[in-house]
């Protein structure tokens, strides 16, 4: 079996406490579980190379977060939230922060990346959990629920920022350039 690239970043337990929407650093400083958002009960699963993956991102954020950020949609995923757009009238991006819950305190979700795996990755996988949206600004408290009729398996993929022997790790497990199109 191929060793996943992010196989040593997989490993540490943290990531999955990050999967299912914990803010470790909050919590380790003052010893209390803080979280929002993620996905629930976060499991393992593996993803192939050869298959595409995308991500819905903000073009206001840098590049390590655009395509090094853990949150991605497997090709049939990804298509659930394009057909709920097209058969109820939504843009592509409103359909995706209604069905992923993602308040615009988190992304402006104007972009749509779309990935060609090179190398197999680790990642856990599951249904989105609530997001609490900022006090203040567009989500005024407002708390995302995902949509209950159609459930959308989110995946954490662990690592893709990290620094490797190529620079970020999402520059060498993805073929380059990365597809990147302009939501309105």
């Amino acid at each position: 079996m191929v060793t996943a690239a992010n196989a040593h970043h997989f490993a540490q337990p943290e990531w999955r406490v990050i999967a299912a929407g914990f803010d470790t650093e909050r919590w380790l400083q003052d010893g209390q579980a803080v979280g929002t958002g993620g996905i629930l009960n976060p499991q393992p699963t593996r993803l192939p190379s050869g298959q595409y993956y995308y991500r819905f991102a903000s073009s206001s954020s840098p590049d390590d977060a655009r395509f090094g950020g853990g949150w991605w949609l497997d090709h049939d995923n990804f298509v659930l939230v394009r057909r709920f757009a097209a058969e109820h009238g939504y843009s592509l991006r409103d359909a995706a922060r209604l069905m992923l819950a993602l308040p615009h305190a988190w992304t402006h979700v104007d972009q749509l990346v779309r990935a060609l795996l090179r190398q197999p990755l680790r990642a856990y996988t599951g249904l989105g959990k609530p997001a609490q949206g900022a006090a203040t600004g567009a989500d005024r408290g407002t708390r995302w629920i995902p949509t209950q009729h159609v459930a959308v398996r989110q995946l954490y993929v662990p690592g893709l920022a990290a620094a490797s022997d190529g620079g970020p790790l999402y520059r060498t497990v993805f073929q380059q350039p990365v597809e990147v199109s302009a939501l309105a």
